[in-house]
């Protein structure tokens, strides 16, 4: 149920943690309009559904490396939604109230970031030995 290759969803979650770390400017800076962003997370979101479709379909094979697959990409979806949220405006349930006004601290944006960098860079190192 992948489109190209198997660790695309942890490419586009490295693409988007770093768009992230150049809003905050703390190693570099990239700020962009606001649609940038929500189209990365966009498309991070279509790929992060294609994975967990994925990764119940094959519940056989290594399965708590499969357990922590999916807890990964809940959180990464959490994360692209309150994104959206954040650039958009959008008023999405629970989301909204709970987690975007997190995102009002720069260090919070930066973490964020450092989790999608770090945590999709890590899954790109440990696929290999998964399959």
């Amino acid at each position: 149920m992948k489109m190209i290759f198997e660790a695309e969803d942890a490419i586009v979650g490295i693409i988007c943690g770093l768009l992230v770390l150049g809003l905050t400017g703390k190693y570099f800076t990239l700020k962009l309009p606001p649609f940038v962003y929500v189209v990365a997370f966009g498309i991070l979101i279509f790929f992060i559904l294609l994975d967990l479709v994925n990764e119940v379909k094959d519940l056989s094979t290594h399965f708590g490396l499969i357990v922590f697959s999916i807890i990964h990409n809940l959180i990464d979806l959490v994360i692209s939604l309150t994104l959206i949220s954040y650039f958009t405006k959008w008023n999405i349930p629970y989301i909204t109230a709970n987690l975007v006004p997190y995102l009002q601290n720069e260090p919070t944006l930066y973490w964020i970031g450092m989790f999608l960098v770090i945590g999709n860079v890590v899954w790109l190192f440990i696929f290999p030995f998964a399959t």
